[in-house]
């Protein structure tokens, strides 16, 4: 196998030093495209093959019928085409990286439709007879470290699968509650997003909801089961009412966070944060590495998925969330993705200051966490 490659040895050069910084997964080793000249690889329907055979070995891919594997195979030579070029411009380690991930054999339409246009924007709604819609946010300041990262205090749960189904805001709405419930009880449990998808009326299951809808849900209810009891089928289904009765963990509220990032930060300061970004790029799609600063909208009115921001930190001169995913651990740096913060943008990357809310439940925290 060549090296010879200017680009190829670029590529290469960069993603060993990116890893000295943890930010940056190259292709795995077995499969390679560093490997091969960048041209060779782009022009040889054969290399393209073989490279196409241990991705689907590595993610368990089977396709039905032959017809089936050569559409996929002709959207992954698209998607490694374009992996091999956008990585090829990066000019700094810090640079988001994108790669031959899980969804590799799709194409950006058809991620678009499966994954995103599920979150719907909060307005007006009648819920238990009142008349509901997004509060203002609220304003914040606070004295912050320079870097938190929730994970490693023991209150996050392990990066989920919301499969299919268009459910990313029940796992966001879990995931901050699993979080704000361990802060207070120091009792880490993970908890069911299928009890929203099929319980939650307000919201719509696996055709997309808000989160701020699902805490309200929460509260009238009296809590939430766990996972293992009321565990994930990726589909819509009737409501178990005997488990709905079951309420492990309960909220007492939840708050609207301000569209600025400095409130943000101050919510992040107290606990993880449900937030509402726009996902659906072919960069994000393909992400697998560095500090996302790419391909996506700053509007809020293009916000298209939800997520959990867990922490932020830095890397040389670049901020940057700590942002839980639930695309299972096969997509991103194991399941989440670092987007970048402290830009110009009113919304911030990806407009993620623009639809923060989390969960609230009385306790005598005093910050000794931080």
């Amino acid at each position: 196998m060549k090296m010879g490659s200017r680009k190829t040895k670029f590529v290469l050069l960069l993603c060993l030093w990116a890893s000295n910084y943890g930010l940056c997964l190259c292709l795995p080793t077995e499969f390679s495209i560093l490997g091969y000249e960048t041209e060779e690889l782009l022009l040889s329907e054969d290399r393209v093959a073989d490279v196409f055979m241990k991705w689907k070995e590595k993610y368990g891919k089977d396709y039905k019928q032959p017809e089936e594997e050569q559409r996929r195979f002709e959207k992954f030579k698209k998607n490694l085409k374009y992996v091999i070029e956008k990585n090829s411009k990066n000019k700094s380690p810090l640079e988001n990286v994108v790669g031959l991930n899980k969804f590799a054999d799709m194409s950006n339409e058809e991620f678009k439709e499966l994954y995103m246009s599920k979150m719907k924007k909060p307005i007006e709604k009648k819920i238990n007879g009142t008349m509901w819609s997004r509060r203002k946010g609220k304003e914040m300041s606070c004295k912050a470290h320079s870097s938190l990262d929730w994970r490693k205090k023991g209150v996050v749960t392990a990066v989920k699968d919301q499969g299919g189904c268009g459910s990313c805001w029940a796992f966001s709405s879990t995931g901050a509650i699993e979080s704000i419930n361990a802060i207070v009880t120091k009792d880490l449990i993970s908890l069911s997003e299928q009890e929203l998808v099929n319980c939650d009326s307000t919201n719509e299951g696996c055709e997309g909801g808000d989160m701020d809808y699902a805490f309200e849900w929460v509260i009238s209810n009296g809590g939430i089961d766990t996972e293992l009891n009321y565990p994930y089928t990726g589909l819509d289904g009737t409501c178990d009412a005997n488990k709905e009765k079951i309420k492990v963990v309960s909220i007492d509220g939840f708050e609207d966070v301000a569209e600025e990032e400095s409130a943000l930060l101050c919510a992040v300061v107290q606990q993880p944060v449900s937030v509402g970004i726009d996902g659906s790029s072919w960069d994000f799609q393909l992400y697998t590495g560095g500090i996302y600063d790419g391909d996506c909208s700053s509007d809020p009115n293009d916000i298209d998925h939800a997520v959990l921001i867990v922490g932020y930190a830095s890397q040389g001169d670049k901020e940057y969330w700590i942002v839980k995913n639930s695309w299972g651990t096969d997509w991103g740096i194991d399941g989440y993705i670092y987007i970048r913060r402290k830009t110009d943008l009113e919304y911030g990357v990806c407009a993620i200051n623009a639809m923060a809310s989390y969960p609230t439940k009385e306790s005598v925290f005093s910050g000794a966490w931080i």
